[in-house]
């Protein structure tokens, strides 16, 4: 049974717009605050409590994706199934576009599932896998430009250059910025010893004191 509007349009694909509007804006959010995070731009005080949201948003992206992937294989219209929405390529409309929609999904699991295994893995390691959130949110805006019907367009483009600009710059900011504690306190030269004496101190030998 296929549940349409008055409209005759598939309930299906009005969760899947939607759905897939909401999974790219808070993917967008994640990385912004993973980014701010790492620059240290929003202090320190509350980096345990921003890491938090960061995978909390993480991990509702990704439950948003789930909804879209499923409207998306429920709606008659296109006829995709399980492996239209789960294997890259595979689908029968648009099949690199989509294809991209599909990867950025496995990266996005790949990366929620990282953080239930940081500790296990290491902080190393851990930034490095999550270094694919660039690729993931690079790989969403082009599968949102090149199939979503809301990112068409001049508006479209608009929309998607507002989305990408706090990202690009944030990661400006993260490549430019040093890191703190990047830097070491410069070590003073050790005083000069006295052939009779213990280390004049400088203080005596500014004011002329004997050794």
């Amino acid at each position: 049974m296929t549940f349409t509007l008055a409209a005759g349009v598939p309930v299906a694909w009005l969760v899947a717009r939607a759905s897939g509007l909401v999974a790219l804006v808070l993917l967008t959010v994640s990385v912004m605050l993973g980014l701010a995070l790492s620059t240290r731009l929003l202090g320190n005080r509350r980096g345990k409590l921003l890491f938090g949201w960061h995978q909390t948003i993480a991990w509702t992206a990704l439950a948003m994706l789930v909804l879209h992937m499923t409207a998306l294989a429920l709606d008659p219209t296109i006829g995709f199934g399980l492996t239209g929405v789960l294997v890259p390529g595979a689908a029968p409309w648009r099949p690199l576009p989509v294809a991209a929609g599909i990867v950025t999904a496995w990266l996005m699991l790949a990366l929620a599932l990282s953080f239930r295994v940081r500790r296990r893995i290491g902080q190393r390691r851990w930034r490095l896998i999550h270094y694919a959130t660039f690729a993931a949110f690079a790989i969403a805006l082009y599968h949102a430009i090149n199939v979503g019907s809301d990112l068409t367009g001049t508006r479209g483009l608009i929309i998607a250059g507002a989305i990408a600009a706090p990202v690009v710059w944030l990661t400006y900011a993260r490549i430019l910025m040093p890191r703190p504690g990047g830097r070491r306190a410069p070590v003073s030269p050790p005083a000069p010893v006295s052939a009779t004496g213990p280390p004049t101190p400088p203080e005596e030998r500014r004011v002329g004191a004997p050794a």
